[in-house]
Order: structure tokens, then C-alpha cells, then sequence
């Protein structure tokens, strides 16, 4: 399909999402070069995604054959394209999300010459790989073209397709360059000549297509896009069922009646998220998933959603349990998943806006909580080692891989990081004098609010200390807010000072909103509590029971072996009711890259006698045991969750049990 109309807006919005415009959404973006990350951790993510992880990607790609795939399927290597494939039916994708990922880096640091070149040499590839009719996938080349969209539920073909056109979109917004983009919309107009009203029925059992069709609605400005969007969306449930009728594959029922998270966890979100899309873009054609979205996002939120932000409970199928199903030691909590559940947060987020009743504040605290701990735990201190499954407990031997036969995890990673700055802040179509900070993060952000530009320099070395100081570098003539969050996890509001005077801001749904008429060298400062807070669960989460979690701000801390030599951390327990009392925060700057780690005591029962039975009478000594032993006081050192597994290997505990 051609592009038919003049894009809705003519200026390429360097961001994973661009809604500007869009009848249903409310806020906007700010996009990366004008929201950078200069200091704290999620920088020094971004650094190290800059500088190691996209380089390691890229080589694993080259390693594993998925590039080289890619090269036969173009006739720009020699083999046979059957014979000679390497990996997953499915590997383009990875090389798509590396490609995507490569794209926002080059956004912000766009002199990167040697990353310029090789994202400029895997386009090529895709060009030549693309077929005369706009196919592209390297798997079904030569014998196998005639499986080609043959087996919609389990070969992933529009899935892989989804990350292409994801890909074009970010090199587009990234470089202004419409190469990429070219490949997306004949692939696009491929699939469509395929399926579609009055052609073959069916949706990918891998979602993923239905949110990269709308953000090639918004790039090129051809509503028709997200018109297929929706048409697939509303595949899943039909009658008879397109891809199998299974809830693992969102097919037993349509989307606008499902109220229940279920089926295999990052195909669900990643379908959730299109749908969000969708009641953005076209919030009339799309009404009936209104009802759906917001069910399932308070069923994920209420009894699916583990303490790290992680989602899906058991490894069979990858799939969310029964609610309140979250065991800790045997959590799946893929990578993947967690990135999902970031996108789908933020979307929700974009589309609600601030004060609109669609529970902003609960939005960013989810995109704040998954980040800081499911998300960013999936990459190790070295750039270059992953996790794919994110347990909350472990006996020593769960570590993080350099590469997985199915790879998605580390270019998903990869491709959120790299856009971060972009996810920080937005403005508002409904308040549009106001810029609304959705990640704190030290750094610089430029915007333009009704007025003029506002920009603002941010000092902080949140989540380690809460001290935030935001000083007005520009500032348009008229009144205009700042708005901050006021977390949900925070025990106290935040008392906010401009050049150290007390001001009053507006709450707002999860936000404190300050107005004025700001002037240049003008500083906003204030304290966030970063009190320890013990955590307890639902009662109905068994894994849970009678136990506690600690946290501090929006991270989730664990106890591992490497801090308590002498004690295994799966004897450890703390204080039934305790409170946060005991326990105190210190920065230690020669630990894990420089973390603040909580120090507090706790009680370590007596090691096991070697022939202890596996079940004794209650009360009854154990074999081998001459007199009861009391229960030994011990000190603790607790360490943030995400930066647990970068030492030597040893048991892991988030929730601990009371005594």
C-alpha cells in the first residue's frame, strides 16, 4: 500500500510511540535529543546498552547466522537459503529489534559514524531481501516459500513483520530517511493483500504487528494502517477461530469480551498494548475494547503482577497462572514481559493523560516499578550477559546467559533502553502549558508548551537519594507548569521549594503540578522520602505467606549469598512486624558499579543436620540433633533486585520469611 496522505504531523518525532494528534490521546512525547539522561543509573544503563550491549547484539547476530540469513534470502551471500539457515525460524526478528534498538541510539548521537554504518549496511540487506511482492521473512525462502502464511498460530511470519515495520519506524524518526520505511509499507501491503475483509481470515498467535501497523499510520499518515490494526485485533475469538481458538494464543474469545489475563504472558501484553493503540488512534471504531483494556489492566495489576513488575508465574507455556499465582523461586517473569508491560503502562498512560480518571499516577508508578526492578535485573553489569526468566528466589543456580536459542529477550532490552529519555517526560494536548516528568532521572529536557519553549536541567541521583533539583533554563513569558510525581508508594508528599521558598503545588492524579510565571535560573527542590518499607502480599499468594519483601522508593531489594558468608540467605528470616525500624540505607560506592544497599538484622535458624528427614512430627527433634538450637541473630545487607546474579553464584531471596 502506498503512502495516500500528507503525514498528521510533518516532523518525525524521535520516540518509540508518536500520538500526536491522535483523537483519543492526551499526551505526547517528548523525544529523544530533546530529553537526554545525564547522570544516575538509567544513564549509566543507556551508557552501557550504548557502548557494549548493541556492539554484543550485533555480533551474536553475525555469530548465530541471523544477519547472514538475511544476506542469502537478498543474493548478497552465497548458499542456499534452506540449507544453509541458522537458528530460530523466527531470528529475523532479533536482528529487527537490534536494528530498532541501533535507531534511537543514532537519534540522539547521530555522529556515531561506525553505528551509522552498520545500521546503514543491515537496511541494504533488507532492501535486497525483500521479495518482488513485498515479502520478507528469511526462514520461508525457496521450497519453503509455499509454507508461507500457511501456519498463522505457531511461525510468527506477521510477528517477525511487526518488528520490521518497528524498525522502519524508528530509522525514519531517527534519520528523517524514508528508505526503511519503503520496505514497511510494501511488507504491509503484502500481508494486506492476503487477509483482510473478503480475503483470508487470521492474526499472528504471536502478537506484535497490531502496534507497529498504527505507528506506521502515524509516520507515514495513511489511516488505513491502523485500520488493519484493529481488523487483526479483532481476529482473535472468531467464530470459527482463526489461529486455534486457545487461550495461550488470545483466541478463545474476542478481545472486547476477554476480562481475564491469561495465555502465554508476552503475547498478551504485547496485544494489549495494540489495542491501547487503537483506542488512541481510533477511539470510535475501537469502543468495544475499551471495557476489555481496562479490566484486563486491573486483573494484571490486582492478582497477576509480581512485586518486581514482572508478569507470567510458570515456565509451561510462558504463561500468567490463576490469580494470585506468583511463586517465587519457579516466577517465569520473562524479560520480554517485562518490557511489555512497560510499553503497555506508558501507552495506557499517553492515552488517559493526567487527571482524566484513567489513574495516571498509577500508570507511572508501574512504569517506575518494572523498570527499576523486572526490566533492568535482565541485563548484567558487564552489557553482555542476559537474563531470559527473572525469578524472585533462587538456590544458586540461575545466572545470566550470553545468548538464548530464542534470543528476543537481549534486543527487546536493548531497543527500551536505548530510547529511555524518550519514555521520561510529555506535554499535554488537554494542558498544553504543561510538561509532565513521568521518569525521574537526572538529565535536560526541551519543550515546546503553549507559549514557547520550557527547559529545564534536572540534578538528581534518584532512586539512591530522593534530593530533586530542577533548575529553569528557558522559560516562555506565560504561566506554565511542572509537573512531578507524587508516587504511590511515598508515605509523605513531597515539600517543594522555588530558590528555597515554600510553594503550594496542585495535586493532581498521582502528580504535584506547579504553576507560574517561571524565570530562567529559577530552581525547584525538594526531598522524596526514601524511607525502607517493609512489603507484604495479598494474603492469597502462597508463595508470600508469612513473609516480607523490602523495599525502598520504587526499588525492590534481595538478600543474596555473596553479603552473608557463614549462613545460607534460605535460613534467614526477620522480625514478624517489625517495621521498617532497624533498617537503614548506605551508599556503597565500591559495590556492584555503586549502589545503596539496606542494612538491618535478622535471625538465622540452625542449619539442617545432614540426616534430617524430609517430614518429622511437628515439635520433634531432628535426627542427629542432641538439644534445641535458638535461632542466632545476624546482620543483613540488602541489595537492589535488578543488580542481583553480577557476583559469584549463591542462593537469592526477595520475600523473607517472619518470625
Amino acid at each position: 500500500m502506498p503512502q495516500t496522505e500528507t503525514a498528521r504531523n510533518e516532523t518525525p518525532l524521535a520516540a518509540p510511540a508518536d500520538p500526536r494528534g491522535a483523537p483519543g490521546a492526551r499526551l505526547s512525547p517528548v523525544p529523544l535529543g530533546a530529553a537526554t539522561l545525564t547522570g544516575g543509573p538509567l544513564a549509566e544503563a543507556r551508557e552501557r546498552n550504548r557502548t557494549i550491549t548493541l556492539e554484543t547484539i550485533h555480533r551474536r547476530c553475525e555469530e548465530c547466522g541471523a544477519i547472514d540469513n538475511l544476506r542469502r534470502a537478498g543474493g548478497l551471500l552465497a548458499g542456499d537459503p534452506v540449507a544453509d539457515f541458522q537458528g530460530a525460524f523466527y531470528a529475523d526478528s532479533d536482528v529487527h529489534k537490534w536494528l530498532e534498538a541501533a535507531c534511537w541510539q543514532l537519534a540522539e548521537t547521530p555522529e556515531d559514524d561506525a553505528l551509522r554504518a552498520r545500521v546503514d549496511e543491515v537496511v541494504a540487506v533488507l532492501e535486497a531481501a525483500q521479495g518482488e511482492d513485498g515479502y520478507l521473512n528469511s526462514y520461508f525462502m525457496g521450497e519453503r516459500a509455499a509454507r508461507r502464511w500457511t501456519n498463522l498460530r505457531d511461525e510468527h511470519e506477521m510477528y517477525c513483520g511487526g518488528h520490521l515495520v518497528q524498525a522502519a519506524v524508528a530509522h525514519f524518526r531517527a534519520t528523517g530517511e524514508r528508505r526503511l520505511l519503503a520496505v514497511a509499507e510494501r511488507f504491509a501491503a503484502h500481508v494486506w493483500s492476503v487477509f483482510g475483509p473478503g480475503r483470508r481470515p487470521g492474526a499472528d498467535g504471536h502478537p506484535g504487528y497490531e502496534t507497529a501497523l498504527v505507528e506506521l499510520a502515524r509516520a507515514t499518515g495513511d489511516p488505513r494502517y491502523a485500520e488493519q490494526a484493529l481488523w487483526f485485533v479483532e481476529q482473535h475469538g472468531a467464530t470459527p477461530p482463526a489461529i486455534g481458538g486457545r487461550a495461550y494464543h488470545l483466541d478463545h474469545e474476542p478481545l472486547a469480551a476477554q476480562r481475564e489475563v491469561v495465555g502465554h504472558a508476552v503475547r498478551a501484553l504485547y496485544l494489549y498494548t495494540g489495542a491501547t493503540d487503537l483506542l488512541t488512534e481510533l477511539p470510535e471504531s475501537a469502543a468495544s475494547l475499551d471495557p476489555a483494556v481496562d479490566a484486563l489492566w486491573r486483573d494484571f495489576t490486582d492478582r497477576k503482577r509480581y512485586v518486581t513488575g514482572g508478569g507470567g508465574a510458570r515456565h509451561d507455556g510462558e504463561a500468567f497462572g490463576a490469580a494470585w499465582e506468583l511463586d517465587d523461586e519457579r516466577a517465569y517473569a520473562e524479560s520480554c514481559a517485562s518490557v511489555a508491560h512497560f510499553q503497555w503502562a506508558w501507552r495506557m498512560l499517553l492515552r488517559s493523560g493526567v487527571g482524566a480518571g484513567g489513574g495516571a499516577g498509577e500508570l507511572r508508578d508501574a512504569m517506575e516499578q518494572v523498570l527499576h526492578n523486572g526490566l533492568l535485573s535482565g541485563v548484567g553489569l558487564d552489557g553482555e550477559h542476559f537474563f531470559y526468566v527473572n525469578p524472585l528466589a533462587d538456590n544458586g543456580g540461575h545466572r545470566r546467559s550470553p545468548w538464548f536459542g530464542t534470543a528476543c529477550c537481549p534486543p527487546n532490552l536493548a531497543r527500551l533502553v536505548a530510547a529511555l529519555p524518550a519514555y521520561a517526560y510529555a506535554v499535554d494536548s488537554v494542558d498544553p502549558a504543561t510538561l509532565w516528568v513521568l521518569l525521574l532521572a537526572e538529565g535536560r529536557v526541551r519543550a515546546e508548551v503553549a507559549g514557547g519553549t520550557l527547559e529545564l536541567a534536572v540534578t538528581t541521583a534518584y532512586p539512591w537519594e530522593g534530593g530533586v533539583r530542577v533548575e529553569v533554563v528557558r522559560a516562555p513569558e506565560g504561566e506554565c507548569g511542572i509537573a512531578l510525581p507524587a508516587p504511590g508508594w511515598a508515605d509523605a508528599p513531597v515539600e517543594w521549594a522555588v530558590d528555597g521558598v515554600g510553594v503550594a503545588g496542585e495535586a493532581v492524579d498521582g502528580f504535584t503540578v506547579l504553576r507560574r510565571r517561571w524565570r530562567a535560573g529559577e530552581v525547584v527542590s525538594g526531598v522524596y522520602p526514601l524511607a525502607v518499607r517493609p512489603v507484604v502480599a495479598h494474603p492469597w499468594v502462597r508463595a508470600a505467606h508469612g513473609r516480607t519483601a523490602l523495599a525502598r522508593g520504587p526499588l525492590v531489594f534481595c538478600l543474596e549469598q555473596a553479603d552473608h558468608p557463614g549462613v545460607d540467605v534460605r535460613d534467614i528470616a526477620v522480625a514478624g512486624g517489625a517495621g521498617a525500624e532497624g533498617w537503614e540505607a548506605e551508599w556503597r560506592p565500591e559495590l556492584l558499579g555503586g549502589t545503596v544497599v539496606l542494612r538491618g538484622e535478622g535471625l538465622a535458624r540452625p542449619a539442617p543436620a545432614p540426616d534430617a528427614p524430609l517430614y518429622r512430627s511437628a515439635g520433634a527433634r531432628e535426627v542427629g540433633e542432641r538439644e534445641r538450637v535458638a535461632w542466632e541473630r545476624v546482620a543483613l545487607t540488602a541489595v537492589p533486585y535488578r543488580l542481583w546474579a553480577n557476583r559469584e553464584a549463591g542462593p537469592m531471596q526477595v520475600w523473607l520469611p517472619e518470625v
